[in-house]
């Protein structure tokens, strides 16, 4: 069985260290994500990307903040109140059930979570079910070489797992990066 995050842990989630190794508004633009587009952050946790894509495109665009535990539901909804952002929609969701509608999404964030998941195809086939056509995914996950932080190593996933399972639930992978080689980036389109 996967290892899964403690809600109760949240503060690790917002160390400085993190937010300057993801660079959350600088990697949602790397991904091409823009004012227009819906965007689905999928396990959100506090609102690492949830709060600078509702930025982006603040009052042209709703940006769905997607986690199974109410505790990280609630500190997205009182940071997005605080920051006085009125266009983020908080969805408490079951592992392979988003509780959001068909094709919803022009991007899905999914930051650190894929390895806590035990089927990850049935998980990204509740993905693409909310990705639009032409949409993509972004995965996000530990490099299994990066030491600073995280999970343990045997809790990782290889990037050549996360593509395979990509192909399988039926995206098409486009691109790499890699984010302070401390996080690997698959961007992957639904077709």
């Amino acid at each position: 069985m996967a290892h899964k995050f403690d809600p109760s842990h949240l503060a690790v989630l917002d160390t400085e260290e993190r937010r300057k190794l993801l660079a959350p508004a600088q990697t949602l633009t790397a991904l091409g994500f823009s004012a227009e587009h819906t965007l689905a952050d999928i396990g959100c946790g506090t609102g690492l990307f949830t709060l600078p894509a509702a930025e982006i495109n603040r009052g042209k665009g709703t940006v769905y903040a997607v986690d199974i535990a109410r505790e990280m539901l609630d500190e997205v909804e009182r940071r997005a109140v605080a920051a006085g952002l009125a266009n983020i929609k908080a969805v408490r969701a079951d592992e392979y059930a988003f509780h959001l509608p068909d094709a919803v999404a022009d991007l899905l964030i999914a930051c650190t979570v894929l390895h806590e998941i035990d089927d990850k195809v049935l998980w990204l086939k509740e993905a693409a079910r909310v990705c639009r056509r032409g949409g993509n995914i972004a995965v996000i996950e530990f490099d299994p070489a990066f030491t600073g932080f995280g999970p343990p190593a045997d809790h990782r996933l290889p990037k050549n797992q996360t593509l395979a399972s990509l192909r399988e639930a039926g995206f098409v992978p486009m691109e790499e990066m890699s984010l302070h080689g401390a996080f690997y980036v698959i961007k992957a389109a639904r077709q």
